[in-house]
């Protein structure tokens, strides 16, 4: 490591910040004064608004000479927004479910061709190892995973179903195109998903989308455990009920209005 290239680094890491923050705090502003309020030389200034623009992070103002976010940079900031939107809005029913149910619940997100697990909740009874916080599964594995592929888009879950890039070495095999589009078409129709050790042997799951406020699916809710807590006949349909009712309470809090 070299000190003085890893000072120099953080010194425009600063600058940055700085630049970004009275953007944020102002809105449109010019280049001399973000210069007099950071008191920068206007040269640098203007090197490091060049950069930003390059970026996204920047975008010129309707005025001339001014400068303001960029649609970029507010775009991963609304990325964030929702990752907290949704998991606020699903906590209440994910606690609902352990209380209710006693096995372990989870809220998963997509991203790209993959489900991470944005909050566990662990359940009173045996816990399974699988799908950690933070942890991923492909969409064609999993309850979870399947409720969010199959409520995308046709041509979304088009492009998953193709894209083999983001695939790891531990990952469930995939099954037949045919046996999964088969699957994710009752899933449509039925509203859930079912895992029967597919990801961990003995293990089951059940989930349920979550849509946000345009209809469109924004994670899903699960619960998983021993197959006989899960799937057994004398607790499948209570399950599934509840399972249901709280993936609607998210979604509603989401502001998604069943019609």
């Amino acid at each position: 490591m070299d000190p003085a290239r890893d000072s120099g680094g953080l010194e425009i890491i600063s600058k940055v910040a700085a630049v970004l923050r009275t953007l944020e705090d102002r809105g449109d502003t010019t280049a001399a004064d973000l210069a007099a309020t950071l008191q920068e030389p206007l040269s640098s200034v203007y090197r490091l608004l060049q950069s930003l623009t390059a970026t996204g992070w920047v975008d010129r103002g309707p005025k001339r000479g001014t400068y303001r976010l960029g649609l970029s940079l507010m775009t991963i900031g609304g990325l964030v927004e929702d990752q907290l939107d949704i998991r606020e809005a699903c906590l209440p029913s994910l606690r609902t479910l352990v209380d209710a149910i006693g096995v372990t619940s989870f809220l998963c997100v997509r991203r790209g061709a993959r489900a991470v697990c944005l909050e566990r909740l662990e359940g009173f009874a045996v816990q399974s190892l699988a799908m950690q916080l933070g942890g991923s599964l492909p969409l064609y594995a999993g309850a979870a995973p399947r409720a969010l592929l199959a409520f995308l888009a046709p041509a979304e879950q088009d492009a998953v179903l193709s894209d083999t890039t983001g695939r790891l070495r531990d990952d469930p095999p995939p099954p037949a195109l045919a046996t999964l589009r088969a699957d994710l078409a009752q899933i449509r129709t039925q509203g859930y998903s079912i895992s029967d050790g597919d990801v961990t042997p003995g293990i089951a799951a059940l989930g349920a989308p979550v849509f946000n406020h345009r209809g469109e699916v924004d994670g899903s809710l699960s619960i998983s455990g021993l197959r006989g807590q899960v799937l057994a006949t004398p607790v499948l349909e209570t399950n599934v009920t509840l399972l249901l009712k709280a993936a609607a309470q998210a979604s509603a809090a989401l502001g998604w209005e069943d019609s």
